[in-house]
């Protein structure tokens, strides 16, 4: 099985300029999967075929899938479950995105609704619309990617450690 070598770094610096699309509200770039459902059912697929993204409804026990992350990871069941995408640090949170999304989803529907529901992100390694709950091979310790830390290499997640402790 071939496995995944990027760093964020190497994720973060690539040219993505062929990648992005234009955002008709505010001028800013969207990553084009963003804003358009093919290409980001294609980069979903890849993730799932690549780096075993899934599992496919979250909400189900998926004994399966999590004893295989267990196992390749060498973590318990439980710790398994707790590595997800919402906390990766290439899942991209930032306002910036989630108007991508929403723009990509809409007014068909209800794309903040949608957004909320699904807990939606934007995978920055596989470029494609992400939920929360999921995981992959290819998961980062250190997210997820909220725009706030932009241009900082690490960051100290003071937040969470007091929320923690209330």
């Amino acid at each position: 099985m071939a496995t995944l070598k990027r760093t964020m770094s190497q994720v973060m610096d690539r040219d993505m300029e062929e990648e992005m699309g234009e955002d008709m509200e505010g001028g800013e770039n969207c990553p084009m999967p963003t804003l358009d459902i093919t290409l980001n059912l294609k980069n979903r697929a890849k993730a799932i075929t690549s780096a075993a993204y899934g599992p496919e409804n979250p909400k189900l026990p998926n004994e399966a899938f999590w004893r295989k992350k267990a196992d390749q990871w060498d973590v318990s069941m439980d710790d398994a479950k707790q590595s997800l995408c919402g906390n990766c640090a290439a899942f991209n949170v930032s306002d910036k995105i989630k108007n991508c999304i929403a723009q990509g989803i809409g007014m068909e529907a209800d794309p903040w609704g949608t957004i909320k529901l699904a807990d939606l992100g934007y995978c920055e390694i596989f470029d494609f619309k992400c939920a929360a709950s999921r995981t992959c091979d290819a998961w980062v310790v250190g997210g997820p990617n909220t725009g706030e830390q932009e241009g900082e290499e690490s960051e100290d997640y003071e937040e969470g450690e007091d929320e923690s402790q209330s």
